[in-house]
């Protein structure tokens, strides 16, 4: 009767050795397929963000260009006025 046990031992023993095995197979694909999407995922994110970045950066571009012409602008008629105010008035 022992001998039974022992055959159906092993014979238990590696039925659960082949289940685990396949349920880790299993595991493994699942987690690689979502490890794959996930990167995939982040990835389009990223690059979402890097053009929204972009976008920001050419129109704070802009925004600086715009204001640098209007301080010159600015500051070319302060230089004008100043010099009018500076000069001699001539006695009318």
């Amino acid at each position: 009767m022992t001998y039974y046990a022992f055959v159906d031992g092993i014979g238990i023993t590696l039925i659960a050795v082949m289940v685990f095995l396949l349920i880790r197979l299993w595991a493994k694909s699942k987690l690689e397929r979502w490890a794959y999407e996930l990167t995939r995922e982040t990835l389009n994110h990223l690059r979402e963000a890097h053009l929204k970045l972009d976008s920001i950066q050419r129109e704070q571009q802009h925004l600086l260009s715009r204001l640098d012409r209007a301080t010159e602008s600015q500051i070319s008629k302060l230089s004008d006025l100043y010099s009018r105010l500076s000069q001699p008035k001539s006695p009318a």
